[in-house]
């Protein structure tokens, strides 16, 4: 056996085959594994030694292949392992054997048949002897290592051995600290769920923090193993770690700023600092009462809780923002987050800040980031000052509320003039931070573009100049793509002003003699940028083309695959974004070039590229690609049944050195399985409905086997890729195409439901959440016919407003503390908007309760008198957000509710009144048009139209002056006449109407008379000499609302707004309103503009449309009187609506 062994350790390939082949047949053969065993005690060879422990480990890690063997042969290698054990000389061979008895001691410790072992390792830790103590605790270290679970009978004896171990021990950074240590991480398993061996695991905490401490001025690496028990607690026990967090956070924070320590052991206490920031489970209760009663932390205080409660985010703050401001090796290649190659003290504490920033309150964050970041960018210390710009970074996500409200502006500020640094290192800080704001401040950040874009301009110019002088990439390029990606992604129609000047740029980027990653970086803003201009790329297009056929219509290097790819990504862009006539010429040349490159390669990243291209292009081909659909379904089909992505290695890159290993073991129990991002994510469009269905049940299936995919990111893409699928399938209107939705809402809304609860990655699980809501808008009532669907959807809400979900931090109702921004993401709630809410918690709130309105239609009218004083309160909010969408609530409110808010009409108008006299905000501004168009449409004559007075507010206060309900028509101001009255009364005399000042309720009319009134009763008959009615002069606006309505058309930023809009004037217009002809000019020129810039969607601009056309029949001279008048961009508007 020894010679076969020693076959595979030579470096001759044939001589490697040759002994594999007896090897394989040697296990053919029982006496395989007593032979094996001998090898370990008698060969002189230590790898051969290892060899076979390992091989051992590998054949017996089944209990099928162990009780194969006859118990004497068992007895005999449970005798003569031990003994190995102990006579063994060299350490990596001890760790084979220990492992080899781990795997032994799984398969009999169930039946207590192996006593010895437990003996064996009590007696030699109980020894006086210090070699033979590390010996039995090293054995015991590697044991539970394999079979923790199998000493759950021995846990409280063990724990107990392992305390007065450590205890007793005068030398903590000795070995038998060290495995002690490792032992107590391998048993956390056992400590979660015993409270008991929680207290024991507690009350050893400031012991074990003193053998960190010494390992650390010892032997590093080996601290760094043994601190994974921290982490282990946080993750499974945190009960163990809340009464000692302040020492142990004070210890990392030491340890961070050594700067005598190596950067490993600096990285991992740094590491446990972001952990516990985001640390998701809380105590079990029976543990945090024990805590509390021993006068700990409040039993419902979450960890991160008591970093604020302890004080320690400023130390924290301290030693992140001194990490942050020290001078990198490579100011031009500086990294700002760990990465997997590798990771600095630099980079990990810039990760634990953005940590910080998604899971503490913003204002317990920002105070002591302040302290550092004002004064740093006033200074002269340039680190300093990257350190603040990256500060500013970081936050962006997970504070981006607070910043939107407080300090978006003097951070733009502050970055722009980090821009212009002529310091690299602050320059490039100051594009990363100016990136991140793009990415997570959207729309805000888009209000600044003409400020910032000629700032970012003028560096991509400086950039240009450099290449063209020196031919050099320039000098943090990365950031500065990166920073113009993002910015202008967002900004849409607002860009096409720079767009000559930003395309020269990127084709100088693109010349074939700059570096392969600048053109890559052009050509991915090429798609960024046509994201937002769209049909504007269209005088472009043919150049970006000729680009684009470089990298697609030829075989790459290595080196230039990633043009390549980033070539079929911008093309799949431009398909879906210069609009089809441009695109089509292109659309079937593209399908052959995506089939031939899909076909002939293995990259994952390319394959994935393609099936994008795929997608965009069916957008543009639609029924046409019902010819290519079954090769294109086979290959997607295959990538989804591949296992790209998923890597299976063994634990010590053992099958590295062994290859032989695989034959050996049909197991995968020692496998670990690692993702590896490679997943493809199968997010296609399905636009040709017809010639897609016979395919689109397969590919539902193939897509939902990848619902657990080990990828978040994937999890979401698959979330979305099947909301769309049952989409189509709802669009098919046959019984093939209902039977085909049904069965697929049966696996959707079940799976959503368990995402939702168990998943503990939130953008999973609002992605799921995202799946109900679309599928609710989109597919409307088959979501909810399914058995347990509706208590599903209501129960999975529930749960995340009252915190029940595995993702959430918190369950705590009656903390004061506030919450992370990222948390508020998840809360649906909407009862209970208090002021000391966050702006976001409160727009979210009023803008549900506002889209509640419509289901709710007629059963609006019992929650008047609750919401709409919120609704009114809210719309004078200082955030225009929340003020947008309170507004909004009024309208559908009003609109939906009907006769029971003709009675609010008043309050509301004023309401209205006010807002818009002081808003500044466009959307809020359009809200207010829609409001007053649900208005109008609602009841008319609730509503001052011109100089008039309400008819129902007069009759309102005429009713009440003569004790009789009664009716009129409406009165213009100064006008003296007879009224008929009806239901009951009559006015005989005529009266006087005029507008006074009335501040307390200026919409409501009142009543009075002269002091020589008088009224004698005859039947049902009064007489009144004089009626004046009183009004508000200094709320002139809402007295004429149609002109103020008219005058803030067409409408700025909301442009779903229009679709009320026009369709109360179509109301109007059909009712044969006077005052329409009046205003008929400005409202055909709004109608052209919306018609012109597409300014909503197929329904709003058909009414638009109707709306013209009418106009253009009944009142044919005006209407070409305003056409004659109209700018130059809105003639070609008439004739294209006309020319048919």
């Amino acid at each position: 056996m020894e010679e076969i062994l020693a076959k595979l350790l030579v470096a001759d390939s044939a001589i490697i085959q040759q002994g594999t082949q007896e090897l394989r047949e040697a296990f053919k053969n029982v006496d395989v594994i007593p032979a094996l065993c001998n090898v370990i005690g008698v060969s002189q060879n230590p790898q051969i030694r290892q060899y076979a422990a390992v091989l051992l480990r590998k054949r017996l890690n089944k209990a099928k292949h162990w009780t194969k063997l006859s118990i004497n042969v068992r007895n005999g290698i449970k005798e003569g392992i031990l003994q190995a054990l102990i006579n063994e000389p060299e350490k990596f061979v001890k760790n084979a054997i220990a492992q080899f008895i781990g795997t032994i001691v799984k398969h009999e410790f169930p039946n207590k048949t192996w006593p010895e072992v437990l003996q064996f390792i009590q007696q030699m830790i109980n020894s006086d002897n210090m070699t033979d103590k590390e010996l039995g605790m090293y054995t015991l270290s590697m044991i539970t290592e394999i079979s923790s679970d199998q000493f759950l009978p021995h846990a409280s004896s063990l724990v107990y051995m392992l305390a007065n171990t450590l205890n007793q021990l005068e030398n903590l950074s000795s070995p038998l600290s060290y495995y002690t240590l490792l032992t107590m991480i391998h048993i956390v398993p056992l400590v979660e769920g015993d409270q008991a061996l929680a207290n024991l695991f507690t009350q050893l905490m400031p012991r074990v923090m003193e053998a960190v401490r010494a390992l650390v001025q010892t032997d590093e690496d080996k601290a760094v193993e043994v601190m994974e028990l921290f982490d282990d607690l946080v993750e499974s026990v945190i009960s163990v770690i809340v009464p000692h967090i302040k020492p142990l956070v004070e210890m990392c924070l030491m340890f961070a700023a050594n700067k005598d320590l190596g950067d490993p052991i600096r990285v991992k206490a740094l590491g446990f600092i972001g952990w516990i920031a985001r640390s998701k489970k809380k105590c079990r209760l029976e543990q945090l009462c024990v805590l509390e009663s021993r006068g700990g932390i409040h039993a419902y205080d979450y960890i991160f809780q008591a970093i604020v409660k302890h004080k320690l985010v400023q130390p924290i703050v301290d030693v992140l923002f001194l990490l942050m401001s020290v001078p990198p090796d490579n100011e031009e290649m500086e990294e700002y987050f760990i990465d997997d190659e590798s990771s600095t003290p630099m980079t990990c504490a810039t990760q634990t800040l953005d940590i910080l920033a998604l899971h503490l309150p913003p204002d317990k964050l920002f105070q002591p980031l302040l302290q550092y970041v004002e004064p740093s960018l006033q200074g002269d210390d340039v680190y300093k000052q990257k350190a603040s710009y990256l500060t500013m970074a970081v936050l962006a996500e997970g504070c981006a509320e607070h910043i939107r409200t407080k300090y978006l502006e003097s951070f733009l500020q502050c970055i722009c003039k980090g821009i212009r640094a002529p310091i690299g290192v602050v320059r490039n800080a100051a594009l990363f931070a100016l990136g991140q704001f793009s990415e997570h401040l959207q729309p805000e950040i888009s209000h600044y573009a003409s400020e910032l874009l000629p700032v970012l301009f003028d560096y991509l110019s400086q950039l240009c100049s450099q290449l063209q002088n020196n031919g050099k990439e320039p000098p943090g390029v990365d950031r500065m793509f990166y920073a113009l990606e993002m910015f202008c992604e967002n900004l849409g129609d607002e860009l096409l002003p720079y767009l000559p000047t930003l395309m020269e740029r990127i084709f100088t980027a693109l010349s074939p003699t700059n570096s392969v990653h600048l053109r890559e970086l052009a050509l991915s803003a090429v798609g960024a940028t046509a994201n937002a201009a769209k049909e504007g790329m269209v005088p472009y297009f043919p150049r970006v083309i000729e680009y684009l056929k470089t990298y697609l219509a030829h075989d790459q290097t290595d080196e230039t695959m990633c043009l390549q790819v980033q070539a079929v990504d911008t093309l799949g862009v431009l398909a879906r974004t210069v609009g089809s006539e441009t695109f089509l010429p292109l659309a079937k040349e593209s399908i052959q070039l995506g089939l031939k490159l899909v076909s002939g390669t293995d990259d994952p990243d390319l394959r994935k590229s393609v099936y994008g291209l795929f997608g965009s292009i069916s957008t543009v081909l639609k029924e046409d690609m019902s010819s290519v659909l079954p090769t294109i379904i086979d290959l997607m089909l295959g990538s989804l049944r591949s296992s790209d992505g998923i890597v299976a290695h063994f634990k010590e890159e053992e099958n590295n050195a062994f290859p032989v290993y695989d034959d050996l073991s049909d197991t995968p129990d020692e496998e670990d399985i690692e993702n590896e991002s490679e997943g493809e994510e199968e997010d296609e469009d399905i636009t040709g409905i017809p010639a897609f269905l016979p395919y689109l049940e397969k590919c539902f299936e193939e897509v939902f086997k990848l619902i657990t995919y080990p990828q978040d990111e994937i999890r979401k893409a698959v979330l979305d890729t099947l909301l769309q699928f049952c989409i189509s399938f709802s669009k098919i209107t046959t019984d093939e195409g209902k039977i085909a939705l049904l069965k697929a809402l049966a696996l959707l809304i079940p799976k959503c439901s368990e995402l939702i609860r168990m998943d503990e990655e939130r953008g999973v699980v609002m992605a799921a959440l995202d799946v109900y809501c679309d599928l609710l808008t989109e597919v409307k009532r088959p979501v909810l016919e399914g058995e347990g669907h509706r208590d599903a959807i209501i129960n999975c809400i529930k749960d995340v407003m009252t915190y029940k979900t595995e993702c959430q931090d918190k369950e705590d109702e009656g903390s004061d503390d506030p919450e992370a921004e990222q948390d508020e993401m998840l809360i649906e709630c909407a009862g209970n908007i208090k002021k000391q809410c966050t702006v976001s918690q409160r727009s979210f709130s009023v803008g549900t309760l506002s889209e509640c309105m419509e289901p709710l239609g007629p059963r609006v009218a019992q929650f008047v008198p609750q919401l709409l004083p919120l609704f009114l309160q809210l719309a004078k909010d200082e955030s225009d957000e929340v003020r947008n969408n309170a507004i909004f609530g009024v309208g559908e409110m009003v609109l939906h509710g009907k006769e029971a808010l003709y009675p609010y009409f008043p309050e509301i108008l004023q309401a209205l009144s006010a807002a818009v006299s002081k808003e500044a905000n466009p959307s809020a501004l359009d809200n207010i048009c829609g409001a007053l168009a649900r208005m109008l449409i609602t009841n008319v004559s609730g509503v001052p139209m011109d100089h008039g007075i309400s008819r129902d507010c007069l009759c309102k206060e005429f009713s009440n002056l003569v004790g009789t309900p009664c009716t009129v028509s409406s009165v213009a101001a100064g006008q003296s006449l007879p009224w008929i009255l009806t239901k009951g009364a009559v006015v005989s005399n005529g009266f006087t109407v005029f507008l006074t000042s009335r501040r307390d309720m200026p919409e409501l009319c009142s009543i009075s008379t002269p002091s020589d009134k008088q009224t004698r009763h005859a039947g049902a008959v009064f007489h009144l000499n004089t009626l004046t009615i009183r009004q508000d002069s200094r709320c002139h606006n809402h007295s004429v609302v149609f002109p103020v309505f008219v005058n803030y058309l067409p409408l700025r930023q909301d442009f779903d707004e229009n679709k009320a809009v026009f369709r109360c004037l179509l109301h109007l217009y059909q009712m044969g309103h006077p005052l329409l002809q009046k205003f008929l000019s400005p409202l055909v020129r709004a109608s052209l503009v919306v018609i012109n810039c597409q300014q909503g969607d197929k329904e709003t601009l058909e009414l638009v449309s109707n709306f013209i056309s009418m106009v253009r029949r009944d009142f044919a001279e005006e209407f070409n009187k305003i056409v004659s008048d109209l700018p130059a961009e809105l003639t070609p508007v008439v004739q294209q609506l006309f020319s048919s």
